[in-house]
């Protein structure tokens, strides 16, 4: 699902509530599931709890002055949501996917999100490096590294070594993550599929089949002209 660029700060429809029950009748932490497409985080607007993704996918975005959106982010599962985001990134918070979230402990909160927010700082620090490369194999191959990691999981992968995971972004959504053009993207991803190092036969569920060449891609040291892999510099967005 590609995101709708008319959802923005005070015009968004309200985020969903997440709201705990009285200590005292706590069992266990709420769990809530949410639809694609829901807000549920909007900058300036603070409601709502700090909560865990269990499953499922949201992306942090900000709605440019000329209407323009850029992903900041795309998040998955162990990830923490909540209007402390908002305020670190001056941003939006949309679920891309049906997504399933657990509300933390007070009792847990502020330590929690202090660590999460040293994590996005880090996160934020390396996409910002990763959009200073020229090279369009190297964006594609990190963002499919970021996205097997979170969606796929690295640590249980399949007797062959091989990943697959669901992509829960359009090839636009991705090509605004990676700041490159729509045809970039797909010309990338055809080519990484063409060179062996990912399969895919349905947009939404790619396998990783050779991780180590991803790797030296991303890290600038593969060697695109004996893969037929894109090359040259990143073409701007219009």
């Amino acid at each position: 699902m590609m995101l709708d660029s008319t959802i923005h700060g005070a015009d968004a429809p309200p985020p969903a509530p997440f709201l705990l029950a009285e200590p005292k009748y706590l069992r266990r932490l709420e769990t809530r599931l949410v639809t694609a497409g829901t807000p549920l985080f909007v900058e300036g607007l603070r409601r709502g709890e700090t909560a865990r993704i269990v499953d499922g996918s949201v992306c942090l975005y900000r709605q440019m002055p000329d209407g323009a959106r850029q992903i900041l982010d795309v998040l998955g599962p162990g990830h923490l949501v909540g209007s402390f985001l908002t305020d670190l990134a001056h941003c939006n918070v949309m679920a891309l996917t049906r997504t399933r979230l657990a509300a933390l402990a007070p009792a847990e909160e502020a330590a929690k999100v202090a660590e999460a927010t040293r994590h996005m700082l880090l996160r934020a620090q390396s996409h910002a490096m990763l959009l200073r490369r020229n090279a369009v194999s190297e964006r594609v191959a990190s963002g499919l590294l970021d996205l097997a990691d979170q969606f796929g999981g690295r640590r249980c992968p399949g007797v062959d070594g091989r990943v697959t995971f669901t992509l829960h972004l359009t090839r636009a959504d991705l090509a605004d993550w990676l700041g490159l053009t729509l045809t970039s993207v797909s010309r990338g991803l055809n080519a990484f599929k063409r060179a062996g190092l990912i399969a895919f036969d349905h947009p939404k569920v790619i396998t990783i089949r050779d991780r180590a060449g991803l790797e030296a891609l991303a890290a600038g040291m593969g060697d695109p002209a004996r893969r037929k892999l894109p090359q040259g510099k990143s073409p701007a967005r219009a």
